[in-house]
């Protein structure tokens, strides 16, 4: 048998080699490449409307997993710009959340703080006010009283949420918080939660001290289905021909835009009401401002927000607003926005919460995900001077404890005090009824409940067309 030659071999083998990759590329070529799943429609609709509308769009990152395999909410939470942006949320009960613009929710009717006390991870809750015609209400709970159980089980930093939110019923212990720390107990009282409607004015009365006629407005959110019954309220006090005004925010967490402008203008100069000057200048992201810009012009209402006139206008040069870190959102607009025109004397503990920026709801009708809506940030306001991104919100001129020792409109209650002593010059606040209380120094813990009503909405008619 012949030697094959060495060129010969060489050819067959590279034939074989060839043939063997050409089969093996046939095989890989029939097997099918994975694709990425494709994005669900609310995850679409979830990514088009933040990159739209945010106001931080030019941080969202782009490289974002928003494929159907991806929940809403973690996609929505993934794409916000932390840790500025403390507010923006989204919902899966559309109906739930309108019903709380409208100060409508299940809920037990008592309005509390949280506190931790000293060298321990136990916490307390001071009731800061009842709502009428509630659960609490009938149950004779009042501001001041102080509850440090749920259901036999003790409050803690750990399960405080766990325990007191979104929840159908339970019995609070409650009792004395005494100096050395320890609580002497009073008593339970067992709740079941209703729908209520809280009406977002508490309290509004008027005193007649040193021949000035005062009057005091207790207003606990901007609900826009109020304003009749808040112009009214200022149509009492022009009636009366009250000289000053003091606006008590302190559990304020915000609301509506339109309720902001018009509390604005039924105190503010009526010089400057009647001439309708900047309440306040909106700033959205770049895309929507020079959309806005190019639709409807620069002085569109959607830039620019001025005073309405009001018949009911009180004509004022000074108000006193008392707040605290609860005073949040449109409590701060109007805030900022009276600024450029009057003297503004706030009167607090705290520095009110920061919140510079307001939200708009978007949600898809008529789409299988109608339910789920979109409460992000998608502008910030600036007053007349320009005057905006007030993150550390506003420090009182006048530092001050909100003592729960009196019922709210009281001369008796501290920070309303303070504002009657400025106003008329009388003494009212002695050294022993300002001395600190057991829980003044105390760490206040976060209300999830407070948290998630800070918002500053608005509507504007671009957003409606989409």
């Amino acid at each position: 048998m012949k030697k094959m030659k060495l060129p010969y071999f060489h050819a067959i083998l590279f034939t074989l080699i060839v043939l063997l990759f050409i089969s093996c590329k046939k095989d890989e070529e029939v097997v099918p490449k994975e694709t990425p799943p494709e994005p669900s429609p609310l995850n679409d609709f979830i990514w088009d409307s933040m990159n739209d509308y945010y106001l931080w769009n030019d941080f969202i990152p782009q490289n974002v997993d928003k494929s159907a395999d991806t929940e809403p909410k973690d996609l929505f939470y993934k794409l916000l710009y932390r840790p500025t942006d403390r507010w923006s949320f989204i919902t899966d009960d559309y109906e739930g959340l309108i019903n709380m613009f409208k100060g409508i929710e299940k809920s037990f009717g008592h309005n509390f703080k949280l506190f931790a006390l000293p060298n321990s991870n136990n916490v307390i809750g001071m009731v800061k006010y009842v709502i009428p015609d509630t659960p609490a209400k009938a149950a004779g709970i009042k501001r001041g009283d102080m509850f440090y159980k749920v259901d036999g089980i003790q409050i803690t930093t750990e399960n405080y949420k766990e325990l007191l939110f979104d929840r159908n019923s339970y019995t609070l212990s409650f009792g004395i918080l005494n100096d050395n720390g320890t609580i002497t107990h009073q008593g339970d009282i067992s709740l079941v939660a209703e729908e209520i409607t809280e009406n977002p004015i508490f309290l509004d009365t008027i005193f007649d001290l040193e021949g000035q006629k005062i009057g005091y407005l207790s207003y606990n959110q901007f609900i826009h289905e109020y304003n009749d019954t808040l112009a009214n309220v200022f149509g009492d006090f022009k009636a009366a021909g009250i000289t000053d005004l003091v606006l008590d925010l302190r559990y304020n967490p915000g609301g509506s835009a339109s309720t902001a402008i018009l509390l604005g203008s039924l105190v503010a100069p009526d010089a400057v009401v009647q001439q309708q000057k900047i309440f306040s200048k909106i700033i959205w992201n770049d895309e929507v401002t020079q959309s806005i810009i190019d639709d409807e012009g620069e002085d569109s209402d959607n830039l620019v927000w001025k005073f309405m006139p009001q018949v009911n206008n009180l004509n004022l040069n000074r108000i006193y607003i008392l707040v605290t870190s609860n005073s949040a959102s449109a409590s701060e607009l109007v805030i900022n926005c009276l600024k450029p025109y009057m003297d503004v004397i706030l009167i607090g503990a705290e520095s009110t919460t920061g919140k510079y920026v307001g939200s708009v709801t978007i949600r898809k009708q008529n789409s299988d995900f109608s339910n789920w809506a979109l409460q992000p940030i998608v502008l910030k306001m600036a007053n007349a001077n320009g005057v905006s991104d007030y993150a550390d919100g506003f420090l009182p001129d006048y530092i001050i404890n909100d003592d729960f020792k009196a019922p709210l409109g009281s001369l008796d209650e501290d920070m309303l005090a303070r504002a009657i002593e400025l106003i008329t010059g009388l003494t009212l606040l002695e050294p022993a009824r300002i001395a600190a209380e057991p829980y003044d120094n105390l760490y206040a813990v976060t209300n999830p409940a407070v948290e998630r009503k800070q918002i500053m909405r608005f509507d504007p008619p671009f957003m409606k067309k989409q």
